[in-house]
Parts: C-alpha cells; sequence; structure tokens
C-alpha cells in the first residue's frame, strides 16, 4: 500500500531533465531493499523525455503547462514558488500520504532508507542547516548581498506570523535550512497554507531567492524536529556546480547507457562526483578570496584543495 511520495519537480530544458533522471538513477543504486510504499511523481513539461530514461520505474507524470507553470507562481514572479505549490499540490491529491521531495539538483550517495522511515509527527527532513539570520547577513554581505537578508530581518522583526492558527515570532537566531531535500509527514499538509503565505510575504518584502526555504525552514522548526538528509543527498546548487555537473551528467550517458543501472558502477560514479564537486567549491571559494582580497582565507582555500587532491581525490 502507498502510503509516501517521492516528488520531482523539473521543467524547462534537457539539463534540468537529465539531472532528475541521475538522481533517480543514483536512488536506485543505493537503495539496499526495494520499499514497495512509495510512489514517485516527476512534474514536468516534458513526460516523453523521462519515460525515454526511465522505463523500467514506476512513474507518474504530471504534466505542466505554460500556464500551469504561471499560475503556481500566483504572480509573484518568483520561480522558486513553484516548487512550494507542486508540494501543495502533492498533499491535496494525496492528502494520507507523507511527502518526500527532492531538487532534481542532487543524487544520492548512501542508503537514504533513514529519510524514508524516520517520518513522524514530530520529525520532518530537510538537506542540512546553513545558518542562523545573524550568520546569513555577515555571509551574503561577503559576496555584496547583504540587502536581501537584510531586508528579511527587518520585516521578521517584531512581527506575528500564524502557524496552524497559532501566532509565533521569528528572530536573527532562527536558522535557515537548505530545502534540497523536504521530508514531510502526511500531516503537514494543513500547515501548506502558511507555507505559501509566508513565502510570498517573504519574497514581496526582501526579494530573497531563498524565501520558499526560509518559509519551510521556520513552519518546520515551529512544528517539527529538523533532521539533516546530507548523509546521503548530496546537493549541488551552486552556478558553477551545476555546469561542471550538467558536462560530467552528458558524458556518463554517452559513454555508459549501458552501465546506469549497475548498482556497483552508479555508486562508484557517485562517490567520485561528490569529492570532484565539494573541491571545485573549494576551488571556487579560494578564487573568490583572492577577488575579495582575503589572502588568508584564498591561501587556506588553496591549501585544503590540494590536500585532497593529494590525498588520492581522481580529477
Amino acid at each position: 500500500m502507498i502510503n509516501k511520495n517521492l516528488v520531482f519537480l523539473s521543467y524547462g530544458k534537457a539539463s534540468e531533465y537529465l539531472r532528475a533522471v541521475f538522481c533517480i538513477l543514483s536512488l536506485s543504486a543505493w537503495l539496499e531493499d526495494e520499499i514497495t510504499n512509495l510512489s514517485i511523481i516527476i512534474y514536468t513539461d516534458q513526460p516523453d523525455f523521462f519515460a525515454g530514461y526511465l522505463s523500467d520505474f514506476e512513474i507518474e507524470y504530471f504534466f505542466l503547462s505554460e500556464q500551469a507553470l504561471l499560475e503556481m507562481q500566483a504572480g509573484t514572479n518568483f520561480i522558486h514558488r513553484i516548487k512550494v505549490s507542486a508540494i501543495d499540490l502533492t498533499f491535496k491529491r494525496f492528502p494520507d500520504q507523507e511527502v518526500i521531495f527532492i531538487d532534481s539538483d542532487t543524487f544520492f550517495t548512501a542508503d537514504p532508507v533513514l529519510l524514508f522511515n524516520g517520518l513522524d509527527t514530530s520529525a520532518s527532513f530537510m538537506h542540512k542547516r546553513e545558518y542562523n539570520f545573524k550568520e546569513g547577513l555577515e555571509l551574503y554581505h561577503s559576496f555584496n548581498q547583504e540587502q536581501y537578508p537584510k531586508a528579511f530581518i527587518e520585516y521578521i522583526t517584531g512581527k506575528s506570523f500564524s502557524i496552524g492558527g497559532q501566532q509565533t515570532k521569528f528572530n536573527t537566531d532562527d536558522y535557515s535550512w537548505n530545502s534540497g531535500v523536504l521530508g514531510l509527514q502526511k500531516d503537514f499538509g494543513r500547515y501548506m497554507p502558511d507555507v505559501l503565505r509566508m513565502t510570498d510575504e517573504f519574497y514581496a518584502n526582501s526579494h530573497w531567492f531563498i524565501s520558499e526555504q526560509l518559509a519551510f525552514s521556520l513552519v518546520l522548526q515551529r512544528t517539527t524536529r529538523i533532521r539533516c538528509a546530507e548523509d546521503f543527498v548530496f546537493h549541488y546548487w551552486g552556478k558553477r556546480q551545476k555546469i561542471l555537473v550538467d558536462g560530467l551528467i552528458a558524458a556518463l550517458f554517452k559513454q555508459h547507457v549501458n552501465d546506469l543501472t549497475k548498482k556497483g558502477f552508479m555508486r562508484s560514479v557517485t562517490k567520485k562526483w561528490q569529492n570532484l564537486i565539494v573541491a571545485d567549491l573549494i576551488l571556487e571559494q579560494a578564487n573568490h578570496g583572492f577577488e575579495k582580497g582575503d589572502y588568508l582565507y584564498a591561501v587556506k582555500k588553496r591549501l585544503h584543495f590540494f590536500l585532497k587532491k593529494l590525498l588520492g581525490l581522481q580529477f
């Protein structure tokens, strides 16, 4: 009996579709045991693209027309609202089932049995805890984007918000969790109107491009105990890292099309790519340090990069 839905959102271009395909293949590679109570749903504008790669999987494709994609933004021009809308729609379609949403720019690196079996009335999952809002202000200042957390903090300070009909306040000690993974128990659907409303309010008043992440983070912090999914899902959200992975996926699908369903091969690929992406991120941080004139930070990052290479990282 199906009681949980694994949800992907993938639309717009081939690289987005291929990321989602690779993520699903990596999930299959790392699962030790078949999960019989799980349904996979892909919200997409190109169902036929996926069918060519994932014919061995039972997948429900929910077609998203251009009009549907616009309606899911509800006039906000905030594209990440589509993600919140897809999750809300899944709860409405399957009100008695859990929702596990995975961003397409991810892949699995270990058996995620805990993600699928670790939800209860008091627990949820997000990818990882990143920073509290005070730390976020300092972080975004380092790359000249402090106007977003500053406007957000000004908006929430002293203001009351409704979660499940109860009034609550937020402050700079609250945390932003990365929403590349969202594991939501079945009763969370009743909070989705609050998540949608906060997403809209946060974006309207700060234009912070992670407004949907902030809404989920805050509602889940107030209603559940958030668990980290970083140990079994890797999230490569940076622009430079996405370009790197898009190239890797294209080469993999061209050169190893017959190996994509082999568990050992795919496990090796995901571990190698994880190390490669982490090293690239370190190098990017070092270059950013040099550009900002923070030479001590840059040298430390360069040293970190070369140590990883020296200790056996294969490029």
